[in-house]
């Protein structure tokens, strides 16, 4: 019995023992290197994956981080509101409170910027390698 798992970095389509590679070696046209098609293809869908791993990767740190802000600021408020002492500076704390949710929201946009770079970079890293295969491929015909 063969184990027909798909790997950790290739996607399962349901196809299984269809092979692609043949379909396309059989379709040969004049002048077009087919295989070369498909390891561009191939090259630009492990990209694509990539990007989605790094969108979820920082969409789930993203959202942690706003948990824990959240936390972080319930606790305060709590424990500043159960001070007695406190009543004469309620509006103080209130605006203490309000910069530190903008410093934290200020953070949290800068965190999802910063990722937002990565996801582009690695976009941009293969685009360019796309152009530079057909750069070369364009010279050698």
């Amino acid at each position: 019995m063969s184990d027909s798992k798909p790997k950790a970095n290739e996607a399962n389509w349901g196809f299984g023992a269809f092979d692609f590679a043949k379909l396309i070696e059989s379709c040969q046209i004049s002048g077009v290197d087919m295989m070369s098609l498909i390891d561009m293809e191939k090259k630009n869908i492990d990209a694509l994956i990539e990007v989605n791993r790094t969108a979820y990767d920082s969409w789930q740190n993203l959202m942690a981080r706003q948990a824990e802000v959240f936390q972080e600021t319930m606790k305060a408020i709590a424990a500043e509101a159960s001070n007695e002492t406190v009543a004469g500076r309620r509006t103080e704390i209130a605006r203490q409170g309000f910069e530190k949710a903008l410093a934290n929201m200020r953070q949290l946009a800068e965190t999802a910027t910063e990722q937002q770079k990565q996801t582009v970079e690695i976009l941009r890293r293969r685009f360019e390698d796309g152009m530079a295969a057909m750069r070369t491929r364009g010279g050698s015909t």
